[in-house]
């Protein structure tokens, strides 16, 4: 037979068609406990209610929470030696809870070994006792600001007492507006061109415009040059 243990665990999660008020009541009734010491259970974290079990007891929680109206899964409890601490619950995998459960009201939630002191040297510090003023610096001295020059009128006293502009006179008896779609320039048409082309002609396609005279062929002596052997 296998030695393998098991324990349930819950998230809170209810069961399809589970009331939460009717579901805490159920829970209280199968932990033998009363309602609001199972309020715990349905924070959302994932706990567990029983350790240490086999697995047909295990199953048999587990269906016992799902009746009462709570998603319930089981997962293999890690084996350790005598000698060991417990793994932390919550680093199991996630893919092994089914549904979630919450432990037993005094269960030990959390088993990780305490963390290890920090030696901190605190020597050359020192607390003074409730009252003492820490700071003891002179507060600094009020600015001396000259305001004999300003005065304050009472509420409603016009403050700024500058004349309106005057509004200014423009003539328009001069300007008139066209209806919509006037023209407002007329233009003078301007009369046509008139060019004397009798002097002109069109040479045939191909034809040569312009005949310059051939170029004789340059005259270069090389007698004098000469081409070194490489």
């Amino acid at each position: 037979m296998s030695n393998r243990r098991f324990q349930v665990i819950i998230n809170g999660t209810l069961a399809e068609g589970a009331e939460p008020d009717q579901t805490k009541q159920n829970i209280a009734r199968l932990f033998k406990t009363e309602a609001a010491a199972v309020e715990m259970m349905f924070s959302g974290k994932r706990i567990s209610v029983k350790k240490n079990l086999d697995q047909a007891t295990a199953r048999k929680y587990q269906q016992a929470i799902i009746k009462a109206g709570l998603k319930a899964g089981i997962v293999p409890m890690a084996k350790v030696e005598p000698s060991e601490k417990k793994p932390d619950i919550s680093t199991l995998p996630e893919d092994e809870l089914s549904t979630a459960t919450l432990a037993a009201t005094g269960c030990t939630m959390d088993e990780r070994p305490q963390p290890a002191r920090v030696d901190i040297d605190t020597s050359a510090y020192a607390m003074d006792e409730v009252g003492i003023t820490l700071d003891e610096s002179p507060p600094a001295e009020a600015p001396e600001i000259d305001i004999t020059a300003y005065n304050l009128d009472e509420a409603g006293i016009i403050l700024d007492e500058t004349p309106p502009t005057e509004a200014p006179e423009i003539d328009v008896s001069e300007i008139s507006m066209q209806e919509r779609g006037a023209d407002l320039v007329e233009y003078t048409a301007l009369p046509e061109a008139e060019y004397d082309l009798s002097q002109f002609s069109m040479a045939a396609a191909g034809e040569t415009l312009v005949e310059h005279p051939p170029v004789p062929p340059a005259n270069i002596d090389t007698s004098r040059l000469e081409m070194n052997k490489p």
